[in-house]
């Protein structure tokens, strides 16, 4: 059997939060921590929460502010995090490590690309910002093929989500049902 390794994932946000990315990490968590160590650092999006618990065999720290600066100078308070991790595992935010990843180049880094900014015709910064991500990363998964498609991301592993398997009565009907945000960019006029 393997030694467990220690696995720092860095995602903006996380349980309690509610959403597809906090589910997903959570998803993925559950089955990890059976066999490695794992930490979380996310942003305290509530007040109330603690900066730092362990919360069923997951350590969480939690970022008391959200712009880089803030962030930054949180890690450098805590790069013991960095430095004890024998895998970083990075959700969507990259920028977060970005001051970290030349003296840490020989730490082995992973980025999931989640989704998109909200933003269509996707701005070139933000194509350019990905793909800089991809690059200093020594791999990366994308939760969804449009992902390659629109920011030229050359993925390693292309996923759908982690979310929880729920059976359903069988129910001949006709129709169609929509789940998600019925933005423009979401084709539902057309459908």
């Amino acid at each position: 059997m393997s030694e467990a390794m220690k696995v720092l994932m860095m995602t903006r946000l996380y349980w309690p939060h509610v959403g597809g990315v906090e589910k997903h990490v959570e998803k993925i968590t559950e089955i990890l921590k059976k066999k490695h160590q794992i930490t979380i650092v996310c942003e305290k999006h509530d007040p109330k929460l603690p900066d730092y618990e362990n919360d069923r065999g997951v350590i969480i720290y939690r970022i008391g502010g959200s712009d880089k600066w803030a962030i930054w100078k949180w890690w450098f308070r805590h790069l013991n995090l960095i430095n004890d991790a024998d895998i970083i595992h990075i959700h969507d935010v990259f920028f977060w490590f970005l001051p970290f990843r030349l003296p840490y180049w020989f730490k082995k880094v992973f980025i999931t690309f989640h989704g998109w900014e909200g933003i269509y015709p996707l701005p070139r910064k933000n194509i350019i910002v990905r793909k800089f991500s991809e690059w200093m990363a020594n791999g990366n998964i994308c939760v969804g093929e449009f992902i390659k498609k629109y920011y030229g991301t050359k993925s390693d592993y292309v996923i759908y989500g982690a979310a929880e398997k729920i059976k359903y009565p069988k129910v001949k009907r006709q129709g169609a049902i929509f789940v998600g945000h019925p933005d423009a960019d979401q084709g539902l006029d057309y459908y």
